[in-house]
């Protein structure tokens, strides 16, 4: 890994230490560069490359698919990981009774498309977090034969708990339950493969780990899914005879793109996709070793500290995010003082978050922890 040369790919490192990849990430140059690239066409030529853009949206899908796993026709573009999430929540038939399992600790987004549910009479069961972990165990527990799905994230945003997919995927499958995932706190940093995971639907946006744009999702439907679920929003660029304006004919797409309901951020998705190329060029096993060392220093540093590590740091439930808080000092006070100091960071339910990404380097990680006072 030339880490000067990926270094010279992310300008943000010219100014800050930036360590808030859990929360919204710098673009990286690559990106930033197709963006422009787009936008320039559309201020210079309005629509004339129009089919260009269309060639653009078969290419992504193909990085994304590269990227997970799947297949490119299991892949659409959506506004955010709530939308996907929403897709599959009010995309499922539901009777009266059914419930699906969900960890507590997870993030709003997959949580309140999963509550709104409750006026159709479905039940949300609720795994506990113990100590900042999930048992596969207490998932399983949870399932009886009313139960219909299994939403999780692949890293808990707070704790940075990396849940056991695997495990989860074969208990879905069991189960013949809906695996679904979001993803946007992991993708990017460990390899994923949806097929071999047992993942039915997946979410993630750009905006985090692949140090793509806001406002830019990937979602995932496999095959076994997409005969599972109901189209809830259904609008003109969903269906087969999408640009034929006056046939009113709502066939959907038999493919993923049944899920995208209008015109598409094309910027965006020429963000994205040059991000996730930008990833899988540099290698997604390398890049999460790399975040692996990068957070074990730092939480051995924090350790000696005396600070006190919300995170696992056990090696399969680790992952770029690194919460903690200090017996001594307030939070709120230490994310300032790092903010003074160059160092971008998160408060996060009382804990100070970083999470660095694999062009961070060793002498940024040194300096976070100088401008941390000691704990004890």
């Amino acid at each position: 890994m030339d880490l000067q040369a990926i270094r010279s790919e992310m300008p943000v490192s010219a100014r800050w230490i930036y360590l808030n990849h859990a929360a919204v990430a710098p673009l990286s140059r690559p990106a930033a560069r197709a963006m422009r690239r787009l936008v320039r066409d559309a201020e210079e030529n309005g629509m004339v490359n129009y089919d260009d853009w269309n060639q653009l949206y078969t290419r992504a899908r193909r990085s994304v698919a590269a990227l997970i796993g799947s297949h490119a026709d299991e892949i659409a573009f959506l506004k955010n990981t709530t939308d996907g999430l929403l897709a599959v929540a009010n995309g499922i038939h539901w009777r009266r009774g059914d419930n699906l399992v969900l960890a507590r600790g997870e993030f709003p987004a997959n949580v309140d498309p999963w509550l709104n549910l409750r006026d159709r009479g479905v039940e949300v069961r609720w795994v506990p977090e113990q100590a900042g972990r999930l048992r596969v165990e207490d998932f399983a527990a949870a399932i009886d034969g009313s139960t219909r799905a299994i939403a999780v994230s692949s890293v808990e945003f707070l704790s940075g708990f990396r849940n056991d997919l695997a495990r989860l995927g074969q208990l879905c499958r069991e189960h013949g339950l809906l695996f679904v995932v979001d993803a946007i706190q992991s993708l990017g940093v460990f390899p994923l493969d949806v097929g071999a995971l047992g993942i039915d639907c997946l979410a993630a946006d750009g905006h985090k780990w692949l140090l793509g744009p806001e406002g830019c999702a990937l979602f995932y439907c496999s095959r076994r899914a997409l005969k599972q679920l109901h189209v809830a929003a259904l609008g003109w660029a969903g269906v087969s005879t999408a640009y034929d304006f006056l046939n009113y004919d709502t066939t959907l797409y038999p493919d993923a793109r049944r899920f995208e309901t209008g015109t598409q951020n094309t910027a965006g998705i020429a963000g994205l996709k040059a991000g996730v190329d930008f990833l899988l060029e540099v290698g997604i096993p390398a890049i999460g070793d790399r975040v692996l060392e990068l957070t074990d220093h730092l939480c051995a540093g924090l350790e000696q500290k005396g600070y006190q590590l919300l995170s696992s740091r056990a090696r399969n439930e680790a992952s770029g995010i690194v919460s903690f808080r200090s017996p001594r000092h307030r939070s709120e006070d230490l994310y300032q003082g790092l903010r003074a100091g160059g160092v971008v960071s998160s408060l996060r339910c009382g804990y100070l978050r970083l999470s660095p990404h694999f062009y961070n380097t060793v002498d940024e990680l040194e300096r976070a922890l100088h401008l941390l006072p000691s704990a004890t």
